[in-house]
């Protein structure tokens, strides 16, 4: 397999199972968008008219590269198969030839007991991971942060061999400018996110970010704010509106920015990044209900309850700008 991409545009479709491991998808998730590259994670998919399985295969179908890690989890079955959505992905992924990268839990690392399969579950498990190891080079973690650094470090040195022309970082005067950047990624978002770019800016209050936005960015809920600014250059200003008004931060990065006084000038280098969320709201319909005695049901006509028949899913784009490097506070 052969791509002209950059690191950037590449897709990465994560596989795991999602109770056991949620922590660890999102260290993961975090880590490749931070850097690069679209992430094809259940965390993003929406509602479809169809079943999930399909839905994870179609998304496996799209990707550039599948990323596996396993824990003590068989997880959900496939009813038709009797073999766990993981085991399914996986086959997927080696019939399209895509590069994987697979990962197995360190057995001597501490788990929830609840979260461990038993009986046939745990057998499954244990043939699958076997399947795996004689196929693939595995390597094993422990932590969340262990897992992602391992898997960041294993794209950018393994990707170059199997054909993908990651390419070497643009030297400054090279590189386009905040206005050219962020004027693509505001044009198309989806194509140009993961930009790092870097921009003077006066910075407003700041408040914790919103559970959508958390959601769409994959962000912990609670450990990131969202802080108002405004772009010191009126070039980069004019391109930018009223559609990037914050910048995000989170952990440890979110306690640097929050340090900074409101209306101080700051030099910052950030990264643009998209993601999606999705609402649900009530579709209200009516239902009768036969056998109460009313003027109504004298006539043949029974009373009428309101209730809810459905709901209704949009999903929901945003944009935004991540701090990557808090580079100096001008004067």
């Amino acid at each position: 397999m052969s791509s002209e991409k950059p690191l950037s545009d590449i897709n990465f479709f994560v596989c795991s199972t999602y109770l056991d491991l949620k922590a660890y998808r999102d260290a993961v998730i975090k880590k490749i968008s931070s850097h690069a590259g679209v992430i094809n994670a259940q965390e993003f998919f929406g509602a479809r008219d169809q079943k999930p399985l399909a839905t994870c295969l179609e998304e496996v179908d799209k990707s550039h590269v599948f990323v596996m890690f396993l824990g003590p989890r068989y997880g959900s079955i496939d009813p038709d198969t009797k073999r766990a959505f993981v085991e399914r992905e996986y086959e997927r992924a080696k019939e399209r030839s895509l590069p994987r990268f697979a990962y197995l839990i360190d057995d001597s690392h501490p788990f929830p007991i609840h979260h461990v399969s038993i009986g046939e579950g745990a057998e499954k498990l244990r043939r699958f991971k076997e399947v795996v190891q004689k196929e693939l080079t595995v390597d094993r973690f422990t932590t969340p942060d262990d897992l992602a650094e391992k898997v960041y470090a294993d794209l950018v040195r393994e990707l170059p061999k199997k054909g993908f022309k990651l390419g070497e970082e643009r030297m400054p005067d090279q590189s386009p400018s905040a206005a050219v950047v962020l004027h693509q990624f505001l044009a198309l978002p989806k194509l140009f996110h993961g930009r790092t770019i870097r921009i003077r800016a006066r910075l407003g209050s700041y408040a914790q970010a919103s559970a959508n936005t958390c959601r769409a960015f994959s962000y912990r809920y609670g450990a990131t704010i969202a802080r108002d600014f405004v772009a010191v250059d009126k070039d980069l200003r004019s391109v930018i509106g009223g559609s990037l008004t914050k910048i995000f931060a989170a952990e440890e990065d979110a306690l640097t920015l929050i340090e900074v006084p409101d209306d101080a000038e700051v030099e910052v280098l950030v990264k643009t990044m998209q993601g999606e969320y999705s609402t649900e709201s009530p579709v209200y319909g009516y239902e009768e209900e036969p056998g109460l005695l009313s003027p109504t049901t004298m006539a043949g006509f029974y009373p009428r309850k309101r209730v809810v028949v459905s709901y209704h899913t949009e999903s929901t784009l945003i944009c935004g700008l991540e701090l990557v490097e808090l580079q100096r506070v001008v004067g």
